[in-house]
Formats: structure tokens, C-alpha cells, sequence
């Protein structure tokens, strides 16, 4: 409501409204006399919208609140059965790589000294041995630096 001094605002005049006055407003429609409501069904109090507990005919009421399932507090593992498997797999495959690369170290520990110079005698034969086709390019390159930093660059190739 708009105060009487406010002088943006026009003045309205708001009627009573009949909801505010049940008295004055007639009443309409059928009477539940209080004979009528006497039956066998018990009444039950439910909370409503705001909290407040209000009758009611238990036929009418909510359905009560089903509790809740049990919950399952075994203990669970700390890694799932699939990722054991996974890292298992891993495990294996690393003693495997390991295993073989001791293999070969044994293999290569069989090898003598004396094998391994005759090898390296047979290289260095063959690549005594003479020239096996391959080009030889020389490069000559001449650098001339003068006054105020020119400088000439002369490459030649024999």
C-alpha cells in the first residue's frame, strides 16, 4: 500500500475482499455435517505442506516411507580382479624379457676372446684391402675480409 504522502503514486481504493471476511460472504454448496463424517476408518495425523501435523483419513494419507536397503560393508579389494590380471601380466612379461636377456649374456659369454679378435682381423683386411670405388672430393675455400667488414668467399672443389 502506497503511503497518503506519496504524491507519484495515485491513490486507489482496494474493497474488502469476501475471502478476507468469512462472514459476510454466503455460503455455498453441500453441508458435511459432523454425523456424516463419523465412520469405522481410523484418522491419522500427517504432516503437511508447511510442517504442521493435520488429520487425516488413513485411507487418504501417503504411503509410509519405505526404510531403506541394507547396505553391503564387506570389504571390497583394493584393486579390482581385472586390474590384478593386467599388472600379473606385466609382472610375467618383465621376468620373461629378463630371462632372455640373461640368455643372451650367457650366449655372449660363450664367445672367446680369441673368436672375437679373428673377426676383428677378418675387418680390418677387408678394409685394407684397397679402395672400393668411392669418391674423394677436396674443398678449397678462400675467405678475403676488407674495410667496413666486406668479405669475399672463394670455394673450390677438386
Amino acid at each position: 500500500m502506497s503511503h497518503p504522502q506519496d504524491p507519484h503514486r495515485p491513490q486507489v481504493a482496494v474493497p474488502p475482499a469476501p475471502l478476507l471476511d468469512p462472514l459476510s460472504a454466503p455460503l455455498t454448496g453441500p453441508v458435511e455435517l459432523w454425523a456424516e463424517r463419523q465412520t469405522a476408518e481410523p484418522v491419522v495425523w500427517v504432516p503437511d505442506a508447511y510442517g504442521r501435523m493435520v488429520p487425516m483419513p488413513k485411507s487418504l494419507a501417503p504411503p509410509a516411507v519405505l526404510p531403506t536397503e541394507p547396505r553391503d560393508l564387506s570389504p571390497q579389494p583394493v584393486l579390482d580382479p581385472r586390474a590384478q590380471r593386467i599388472a600379473a601380466a606385466g609382472v610375467g612379461t618383465g621376468a620373461a624379457a629378463a630371462g632372455v636377456g640373461w640368455g643372451l649374456g650367457q650366449a655372449a659369454a660363450g664367445v672367446s676372446s680369441g673368436s672375437l679378435l679373428f673377426v676383428l682381423a677378418l675387418l680390418l683386411a677387408w678394409r685394407a684391402s684397397g679402395p672400393r670405388g668411392g669418391d674423394t672430393y677436396i674443398t678449397h675455400a678462400h675467405t678475403t675480409s676488407r674495410w667496413w667488414g666486406k668479405a669475399t668467399t672463394k670455394i673450390e672443389n677438386r
